[in-house]
Formats: structure tokens, C-alpha cells, sequence
């Protein structure tokens, strides 16, 4: 059984709300397996940093039990990362484990949008992070120079029998896992978008990603 992550984008006017449990719910996608729902969901709360309000997502996972005679969990909502701004989301279910993924990120001035990419592979009973990978964009200018931020935007997550694969689109011109494992300057690529593919991604040895673009 293959379930593929979906994603939902959205955006609501700003409200600010005392309890976090009311925040408004602007993206959300689901995954099911054995009786038990599972959902990654964006709340848009107020960035407490500012003096004026401005939006704060919160991502967060959740559980669900659908179906009482093949669903035994105690259902749970973890919170994964905040993003400034609007987080692309998704989650996806197999034989093999639950995983979701998300871009966040934030605007800096005279750089422009720093986007990076999570995925977690998440316990399905308890909904803790077991493993987490990220990936990062950069433009790297070709004399070796400063640079600065990019944009690795999620798309899509699909777990294949083995291994685990990402899609998405990227606003730079490099593309690496975050932290990077390799020094600056970074790897120069072609392309405006990117795959991601996690080998053995719900074994015990974390192989590095494959990563192509185009």
C-alpha cells in the first residue's frame, strides 16, 4: 500500500487568539493507514517579536483514531518548527513507516525569501521525530563570493518501496542538505526545480540523498 503526501496552501486573514488550540488552520493534508488518520497541519498564530502584528505559522503533526478495531493509538499533536512565512506541507503513510515534510522559512531584507526544506520520519504511536533531514538553496555567486539564501520549495513527498522521495521547486542556484556536508562555496546546478530521493530512509543507517535537478 502507497499513500502520496498532498499539499494544501492557503492563506486567511490575520487573528490573533489566546489559546493556541483556536488558531485558525490554514493548511492541512491527511494520510491514513490501519484505522489511524494522520495530518500535518499550519495554524497562523501572531509573531510575538514584532510590535505590530504580523503572521507566525506553527506546524504541527496530529493523530487520529478513525477506526477503534485496527487503530489502538492514543491520539497526539506534536509541534514541528514556526515559519514566517506560508509553509508548504505534506505527509505520507506506507507498510514501512509515516513520514512528513515541509518548506518554512523567512524574508530578509536586501536577500529576499530563505526557504529550507524538513522531513520527518515521525513514530506513529507517540508522533515524536525519529529521524529528520533537511535540505537547503543558496546563490552561490561563481567568483566564490558571499552569496546569499534561496528558496527550496516543497511540492510533493511519495514513499516508494525503500526509499523515500521529495519534489519541489528551487529559487537559487544550489541545492544542498541542511546542514550542508560539503564547504562553501556550494555546487553549482542547473534548474528550477529539484528531486530528492532518501534511500532506506525507515532503516537504521541514514544514507545521504540523491538529488537531481532540472
Amino acid at each position: 500500500m502507497r499513500m502520496v503526501g498532498t499539499i494544501a496552501v492557503g492563506i486567511v486573514a490575520l487573528l490573533a487568539s489566546p489559546a493556541r488550540a483556536e488558531l485558525p488552520v490554514v493548511n492541512e493534508a491527511r494520510a491514513s493507514w490501519q484505522g489511524c488518520d494522520y495530518s500535518i497541519k499550519v495554524r497562523q498564530d501572531v509573531d510575538p517579536d514584532y510590535p505590530y502584528p504580523v503572521p507566525l505559522y506553527r506546524i504541527s503533526v496530529q493523530s487520529t483514531v478513525v477506526s477503534p478495531g485496527t487503530c489502538s493509538l492514543t491520539p497526539r499533536t506534536v509541534q514541528l518548527a514556526t515559519s514566517k512565512l506560508v509553509p508548504r506541507i505534506a505527509i505520507a503513510a506506507n507498510a514501512e513507516g509515516l513520514a512528513a515534510a515541509y518548506s518554512f522559512g523567512e524574508y530578509y531584507r536586501g536577500y529576499g525569501n530563505s526557504i529550507r526544506l524538513r522531513i520527518h520520519r515521525l513514530d506513529p504511536s507517540t508522533m515524536g521525530s525519529v529521524r529528520v533531514a533537511g535540505l537547503q538553496a543558496s546563490d552561490v555567486p561563481e567568483n566564490g563570493g558571499a552569496g546569499g539564501p534561496g528558496e527550496a520549495n516543497l511540492q510533493g513527498l511519495t514513499l516508494y518501496p525503500g526509499y523515500l522521495e521529495v519534489n519541489g521547486t528551487l529559487v537559487g542556484n544550489s541545492i544542498t542538505q541542511d546542514p550542508a556536508t560539503v564547504p562553501w562555496p556550494y555546487p553549482i546546478v542547473q534548474g528550477s526545480r529539484f528531486v530528492a530521493t532518501y534511500p532506506d530512509f525507515f532503516g537504521s543507517t541514514q544514507q545521504p540523498p540523491q538529488i537531481v535537478t532540472f
